[in-house]
């Protein structure tokens, strides 16, 4: 498995120090870090070796187990230091190799081409989504019980209310549910969920925006579907493939979210021992789950699950190594708006958190993202606006 690393001076020791490298060379790896860096897992000793040599003779680099040269271990990681065009000559030298060497070549070029060239946009039954700027995903709530708003918009009129104010404010998409997610919620019947979404699925017909349904059961998915929902936002991490087969079935788009555990459970005590390793590796497992199953990766959005079943250090890794997910070459989608990690860095309670939502969107879109689901459209459509000016005045990057 190949991983793009974006990593910090400390972080990259940490990635040094997993592989067990030499200690006396973590310093002079580490001068290396501003380099493209790319770990590679799993290598057997010999690949291992033959990868460090094959970097040092194309002026590159490869940290590997400090073992790898005696052979006293049996398997390695790697992690590769050089330029994106050292890599390519490096993996092109490893094509004819053996060790299972030979289909190193295949997958960097796949991966350095979705870093090349990202999405541009998503199509979808209702219309195509461009991804030439940040995307803003309103979020609905119709429950008694959000996090974020309490149950303003449980009423049927207000939250048909509230759909016409995003749509002015300045969102792409609506995101509409009639359960709640916050850590320790109860599941909500499925007769419940329809009852609550009756009202608003009518008027959501009648409105010329893209809308996605985040519900995890099959039987809501499908009725929002019916009503011309182009999007199914699964918050239950790919747990039921029904829901991806549903999407298959209408040409909708997926969004598959990382979580540890259900909502009732999920902030109980989740533990990681490398979070955005497991992040990463749960991603490549279950698009290929994905695709065993016949639905396009195309129709695949990507999102960290901000919130859910994370520790404050793992939902702020999350946003900051975002970057490492543009490997898969799909949108991402990023959903940080009032979460409780923001409590947490600020001190401050759910309607005191504008500020630190909003710094989260434009750090998530600059690390990667092309979707940022918020509560606060018009205040992040500014926000965002801004930021990609910024970014692309005098001919920078868009």
């Amino acid at each position: 498995m190949l991983r793009v690393l974006v990593a910090s001076p400390v972080e990259c020791e940490e990635e040094l120090r997993r592989i067990e490298v030499d200690e006396a060379s973590i310093p002079i790896f580490a001068d290396k870090r501003d380099s493209f860096l790319l770990k590679i897992t799993d290598l057997s000793t010999p690949a291992a070796n033959i990868i460090k040599q094959t970097a040092l003779s194309f002026g590159a680099d490869a940290a590997v187990h400090r073992e790898v040269i005696t052979g006293r271990i049996k398997r390695s990681d790697a992690i590769y230091m050089g330029t994106r065009r050292q890599l390519r000559r490096v993996a092109l030298a490893l094509s004819g190799q053996p060790f299972g060497l030979a289909a190193l070549e295949e997958q960097t070029s796949a991966l350095l081409d979705h870093l090349d060239n990202p999405p541009k946009a998503i199509e979808l039954t209702a219309g195509n989504l461009t991804l030439a700027r940040p995307l803003i995903m309103g979020a609905l709530n119709v429950t008694p019980d959000s996090f974020s708003d309490g149950g303003e918009f449980f009423a049927p009129d207000d939250a048909c209310k509230r759909i016409d104010e995003m749509c002015e404010e300045g969102a792409d998409i609506v995101d509409v549910g009639a359960e709640s997610s916050r850590p320790g919620s109860d599941p909500v019947s499925v007769a419940e969920q329809l009852k609550r979404l009756a009202c608003v699925l009518k008027h959501l017909e009648k409105c010329r925006i893209i809308w996605s349904v985040d519900a995890t059961v099959p039987d809501v998915v499908r009725a929002a579907l019916d009503k011309g929902a182009s999007i199914i936002n699964d918050v239950s991490a790919g747990t039921d493939p029904s829901l991806w087969q549903l999407a298959g079935e209408y040409s909708a788009a997926y969004v598959l979210m990382h979580s540890q555990g259900t909502p009732k459970v999920m902030q109980a005590d989740p533990h990681y021992d490398d979070f955005n390793a497991e992040l990463f590796a749960f991603f490549h497992d279950r698009l290929k789950d994905i695709e065993a199953s016949g639905f396009s990766r195309n129709r695949v959005i990507l999102d960290p699950g901000i919130g859910f079943g994370k520790r404050l250090s793992d939902n702020t890794a999350a946003i900051r190594r975002l970057a490492e997910l543009k490997s898969f070459g799909l949108p991402i989608l990023l959903g940080a708006s009032r979460k409780s990690f923001l409590g947490e860095l600020l001190g401050a309670e759910v309607t005191h958190r504008l500020e630190g939502s909003i710094a989260s969107a434009v750090l998530g879109y600059y690390n990667g993202a092309s979707i940022l689901r918020v509560h606060d459209v018009a205040a992040t459509r500014k926000a965002l606006d801004a930021a990609r000016g910024i970014r692309s005045a005098n001919g920078g990057c868009s």
